[in-house]
């Protein structure tokens, strides 16, 4: 066996081939993009989530002040509570003291979205997923080297 580092036998032109780094930065630019338009969509569908508060707010504002104290214990009253505090359950917003949602918004990366970005750049590329992988590991390590 051949006492060089070359992933192979003895003989000339064995061994692991080297990769092309254009390739390595090609794959790597594709699956940051991909990874950015899901984020720029999951931003947009959370900023754009239409809800019927608004509707009920003027709803609510039409009822003139004579008759508003009843609708405190009415059943409309409860389920514009309830309407309020889900939207506030599902977008994790706490309220702070006076009653209004802070307008810090968590994106997160869904559960398996990294493997399907991956198995969908291998597939474009005709590569498999683990090398995707490993030549993203490669691309990163070139951004890092790069700051």
């Amino acid at each position: 066996m051949s006492n060089k580092k070359t992933h192979g036998g003895r003989r000339e032109g064995s061994g692991r081939k080297r990769v092309d780094f254009k390739l390595i930065l090609r794959v790597g630019q594709a699956y940051m993009r991909r990874e950015q338009l899901e984020y720029e969509a999951q931003k947009r569908a959370l900023l754009e989530d239409k809800t019927n508060l608004q509707e009920f707010y003027n709803y609510i504002n039409d009822i003139p002040m004579d008759e508003r104290k009843a609708f405190v214990g009415s059943a409309d009253h409860i389920d514009h509570s309830k309407a309020i505090d889900e939207e506030l359950r599902s977008l994790k917003q706490p309220n702070n003291i006076q009653g209004d949602p802070s307008r810090l918004m968590r994106i997160t990366k869904l559960y398996g979205s990294s493997t399907r970005i991956r198995n969908e750049v291998a597939e474009a590329f005709g590569l498999s997923a683990v090398q995707v992988k490993n030549y993203l590991q490669l691309y990163r390590a070139f951004l890092r080297a790069q700051k």
